[in-house]
């Protein structure tokens, strides 16, 4: 997930609905609402169509097979000897947290990779893709010392750099949000060596705990099913606005540090209730700190905001606030390389088609990534194994990819596609773009698979409506019109499929934080993820076709 829910700044994309329904062949359009100008015939010429000869068959298309038994089999095995809360509990509690190039994520890769070939998956393999520098955190302990003694709830932020040893400094607050242009900057001049910066306003902060829904009503997921009609007016003007000219909170950064500020001190923005946002956001991210010439790192510690705030109303007091920090991280850049993990379930004789399934094995550096996207992982890691229990032999070859990099960007997964499919810098199509039938992802959370996306498709809508007949026990009912989309995959005009789950609300306040922990995973919805995610596979990999395209190609 870490890219989710509006989450995955640019990860999962959501194609807006543009009135037209798609229903034959890839990116062909036969179809269009337009109800203000639909012409209704009286009834009297409505006259039933008769063939012109009878010999002549009207052809009718063959009905979607379900494969009731092996969908059976699937689920006894997985209701029965499920292995993947014992999965989950390796990937976090063990290697957890597993950001990129760590030693949690080394050592989780290579644990994945032996566990996949020991399932009897074929190739199991670490596949490279360029990474310069990964970020570990050794070591973190931040404390208020004066006026009064007090320890923190806090992390440095990604690519943060650590302290040379324990620092005591005085604080001084600095509200970057007041910076608009470069004189708003000058009463600091000559006032920040050696202190320790709060850069943000005091925080608004609940004071208890909200309730959030842990499913979607029938409600909600007919609302969400529903095909829209647009009306004339519901697109959005695209006239350009002024840029604004406000000096980039990166500038406001480099200014501080310039003048000799030992650290910045900031809350997450958007949880209170001890949780610490620490996903790759910000200077990290603007900066693109993993690269290999990025700039030299800072020192940002991020702090609950109720510790945060107390030190902002002693100061308001006009009263002293001294912190002491210490925290030592590390740059894994000795190996210019990150890796996915791929293993794959050998087809018959469409062995040379594909079906990827898979989920994201790097995780941000709080927590131990265990709804972001250790669930993912579990239950993708779950479904082959249940695969290879029950004896299945897939048409198509069904590969399981565990991707690295993701939250800076996709880079594992972007990786695998430009080197196997397409490439859109180059634009520069692979020798197996035409043999990838679709790609299914896991990484929205820990909750109940509810339905999946058909990308505008009716074509995918009456094979897909098959499918879930079998998983509607389980929850899973509803097929979205549109919706969220990989876009590693939509990008080459390729099928990239998200799930829809359950428990939206409370994953997303979980994930990314320090409480995205093993307990926050629910075993039974898991183990559905499962049933889902090998029940899509194994129907993917044994159609006469392959699933049609949503899209035409991009170029």
């Amino acid at each position: 997930m870490g890219f989710y829910a509006g989450k995955r700044r640019g990860l999962m994309k959501t194609r807006p609905w543009n009135g037209r329904i798609i229903t034959r062949g890839p990116g062909i359009l036969v179809a269009a609402l337009s109800l203000a100008s639909a012409v209704v015939p009286p009834a009297s010429a409505l006259i039933p169509w008769q063939p012109q000869n009878p010999q002549i068959a009207t052809p009718t298309p063959e009905p979607e097979p379900v494969y009731w038994d092996a969908v059976g089999q699937i689920m006894e095995e997985a209701f029965e000897r499920s292995e993947v809360m014992e999965i989950a509990s390796w990937l976090t509690d063990v290697f957890g947290p597993r950001n990129s190039k760590s030693s949690g994520y080394i050592a989780a890769s290579e644990w994945v990779r032996q566990k996949l070939d020991d399932y009897g998956l074929s190739e199991a393999r670490l596949e490279p893709f360029d990474f310069a520098a990964g970020w570990d955190n050794k070591y973190t302990s931040v404390h208020m010392t004066s006026p009064r003694y007090s320890p923190f709830i806090a992390y440095p932020a990604p690519w943060s750099a650590g302290t040379d040893g324990k620092i005591r400094a005085p604080v001084k607050h600095v509200n970057f949000e007041a910076f608009a242009i470069e004189a708003d900057l000058d009463p600091y001049r000559g006032q920040l060596e050696d202190f320790i910066v709060l850069i943000s306003p005091i925080q608004t902060v609940p004071t208890h705990f909200q309730f959030k829904p842990t499913s979607f009503t029938d409600k909600e997921l007919d609302a969400m099913a529903a095909i829209p009609i647009p009306g004339p007016e519901s697109e959005e003007s695209r006239e350009q606005r002024p840029h604004d000219e406000r000096l980039s909170r990166e500038q406001i950064y480099d200014f501080v540090f310039a003048e000799g500020a030992l650290a910045v001190v900031r809350p997450d923005g958007s949880n209170g209730l001890g949780m610490v946002d620490a996903a790759v956001n910000g200077y990290s991210m603007e900066r693109r700190m993993w690269e290999a010439d990025a700039p030299a790192p800072i020192t940002e510690v991020i702090i609950a905001a109720e510790h945060y705030n107390r030190m902002m109303r002693i100061l308001e007091k006009d009263i002293p606030v001294e912190m002491e920090l210490e925290i030592r991280v590390e740059f894994p850049a000795d190996d210019p390389y990150d890796y996915n993990v791929i293993a794959e379930i050998p087809g018959t004789d469409l062995a040379h088609e594909i079906v990827i399934i898979g989920a994201h094995l790097q995780s941000e550096p709080v927590g131990t990534g265990a709804i972001d996207d250790g669930a993912g992982v579990a239950a993708t890691m779950e479904a082959a194994r249940i695969l290879m229990a029950i004896g299945a032999q897939p048409r198509r070859t069904i590969r399981v990819g565990l991707w690295g990099g993701h939250e800076m960007g996709l880079y594992g997964n972007r990786s695998h596609v430009r080197q196997n499919f397409a490439d859109p810098v180059t634009q520069e199509y692979k020798a197996d773009y035409d043999n990838l039938s679709a790609y299914f992802n896991l990484d929205i959370g820990t909750g109940k698979v509810r339905g999946v996306s058909i990308m505008g498709s009716e074509v995918l809508r009456s094979i897909l409506l098959e499918w879930i007949k079998p998983l509607r026990p389980l929850g899973m009912t509803h097929l979205f019109l549109n919706g969220m989309e990989h876009e590693a995959y939509e990008e080459v005009g390729l099928l990239g499929f998200y799930f829809d789950q359950d428990r939206k609300a409370i994953d997303d306040m979980n994930a990314h934080t320090n409480m995205d922990l093993y307990d926050r995973l629910v075993p039974e919805d898991l183990i559905q993820n499962a049933v889902v995610m090998a029940t899509f596979a194994y129907h993917a990999a044994m159609r006469d076709e392959k699933l049609p395209r949503a899209v035409p190609r991009p170029w």
